[in-house]
């Protein structure tokens, strides 16, 4: 039997983004591009068939499935995929040894959460948008929607936000400008970076990422209007990739076009 490393798959990966010990692959399976044998990886991972479907063989016992499933699998635990339609996609969250010992996890603890969670899939697609805008916000929003993704969620009686919660929101505004790692927001806060990743889009009503594009998007227009920059140099102060890149976020947070909100 095979065993698969890190990052691979028995389809063709089309796309594919690491973040600290976790790959994230967006992988699609054909009659011509895909390896029905029998293999497990050396991690445990998750898979979201999004488009398609597929059988899934385990241990000569067969289960079908439809678009919208979603598999976990243990580390080493042998299984195979024969397509059952002429295409089939699937996102694929590969977890790794260090990112359990890291937050203190095991296996089954994360295989509850997925299981168990109201917003297993949506978080998983908002990872794969993460994925696909690959931009230096997506790895902080990847890494704490992965947080969310495997905690499992807790009822709460309290509906007032925590203190944190203030101190984030202005640690955040302070440091809009700043590549702050995760790990750094919590220690400065001292609290565990896995409750911020559960509780941020309660309280915020937006991912870690979406968030910080919020706050460049903020001082873009302070800049705007206050100042004489160009508009490429407004998008290069505010840490967008370019001025494309800086049109399309500010479109999307603002509905105008920043030419257009200049002369507005």
């Amino acid at each position: 039997m095979q065993i698969l490393s890190m990052g691979e798959y028995s389809g063709e990966i089309i796309q594919q983004i690491k973040t600290e010990s976790v790959i994230i692959t967006n992988t699609v399976y054909s009659n011509k591009k895909n390896n029905p044998n029998w293999h497990s990886h050396e991690n445990l991972h998750i898979c979201l068939v999004f488009q398609g479907g597929k059988v899934d063989t385990k241990h000569t016992t067969k289960y079908a499935k439809k678009s919208g499933s979603i598999f976990f699998y243990h580390s080493d635990e042998e299984h195979r995929w024969i397509t059952t339609q002429p295409i089939s996609k699937s996102i694929n969250i590969e977890i790794s040894e260090d990112f359990l010992k890291q937050y203190n996890y095991t296996e089954f603890q994360i295989k509850e959460a997925i299981e168990k969670g109201f917003y297993t899939k949506s978080l998983i697609l908002k990872m794969q948008q993460e994925m696909l805008i690959n931009e230096k916000e997506s790895y902080l929003s990847i890494q704490s929607l992965l947080l969310e993704l495997v905690s499992k969620s807790e009822k709460s009686s309290n509906n007032n936000p925590p203190k944190w919660i203030d101190h984030l929101h202005q640690l955040l505004r302070d440091n809009w400008e700043a590549e702050m790692p995760l790990s750094e927001m919590a220690q400065t806060l001292k609290i565990h970076p896995v409750t911020i990743s559960k509780n941020f889009r309660k309280y915020f009503g937006c991912t870690l990422g979406e968030y910080r594009r919020k706050l460049k998007i903020e001082k873009s227009i302070e800049l705007i209007k206050t100042s004489n920059e160009s508009l490429s140099q407004i998008a290069f102060h505010c840490g967008f990739a370019d001025q494309s890149h800086f049109i399309r976020n500010f479109k999307l947070n603002t509905g105008f076009l920043p030419k257009d909100f200049r002369k507005y």
